[in-house]
């Protein structure tokens, strides 16, 4: 079964394959209690991303008005640079929504701070996960270990060495931690109550990008928003040839 599964990120023709699994292990999962907290959540953020989506799209929400605030901290980080976002990209779709949901610089009102001052909803529910989306957590993190019996994940942020216990179906049904070929992801987390779970940045990467590794080790945290860390992450995700990990759009996985 192992070998299978290391199998699964090595082969590009294995798709079917790793459908198989998460899907068996889903099926295997779904009658926990954490489990099915977990899907109504899922559910519930899916409903607010939609919401705020067709925010974006309707125009109420102008993204041009912060291009020199972003540029000037590219510039003084790396120089020039090339924003581009394509909307009918997947990819480019979840990393655009990441950037301006949620609070990622400080000179940047997200969406998520708009639609509590204006209290956008009235729903109990929708209103207490507006604040953990509030609250949640991004960074880079590398997969530490996967628990298949219960559906879990635990992240470590490369840069602040804090953990994280999520509820990842997909990455738990088909990941092995193998040290020799390390995994990491550009994500945020979202705790509501006892449950944490990745939004799902199609950002990933393996310990064999060489240009991942020459980030980790130059980068300075602290003078860097996590707005400009996020594009220069896309931007090492999209340009690196050895990163091979897709995305599963019915369980969030990449």
């Amino acid at each position: 079964m192992d070998k299978l599964i290391k199998m699964l990120f090595e082969n590009k023709t294995s798709q079917e394959v790793s459908n198989m699994l998460v899907n068996l292990n889903c099926f295997q999962l779904n009658s926990k209690s954490h489990i099915k907290k977990y899907n109504k959540l899922r559910k519930l953020h899916s409903e607010i991303l939609n919401s705020m989506q067709n925010y974006i799209l309707s125009g109420k929400y102008d993204v041009r008005r912060y291009d020199d605030v972003v540029c000037r901290e590219l510039e003084s980080i790396i120089g020039s640079f090339d924003i581009d976002f394509d909307l009918n990209n997947n990819d480019d779709i979840s990393v655009f929504l990441e950037l301006f949901i949620y609070d990622n610089h400080p000179n940047i009102k997200s969406i998520t701070d708009i639609y509590l001052k204006n209290n956008k909803f009235k729903n109990f529910e929708k209103i207490k996960m507006l604040k953990c989306m509030k609250d949640s957590y991004v960074g880079l993190f590398k997969v530490i270990a996967v628990d298949r019996n219960d559906g879990y994940v635990t992240y470590q942020d490369v840069f602040t060495k804090k953990k994280f216990k999520i509820v990842d179906i997909a990455m738990s049904s088909t990941l092995r931690v193998d040290k020799k070929r390390e995994i990491y992801t550009y994500n945020r987390i979202i705790t509501v109550d006892d449950i944490s779970f990745a939004t799902g940045i199609h950002c990933n990467f393996s310990s064999e990008s060489k240009l991942l590794m020459k980030f980790i080790n130059s980068h300075n945290y602290k003078k860097c928003s996590n707005f400009v860390r996020c594009l220069l992450l896309y931007d090492i995700y999209k340009n690196d040839s050895s990163i091979i990990l897709k995305y599963n759009h019915k369980y969030g996985y990449k």
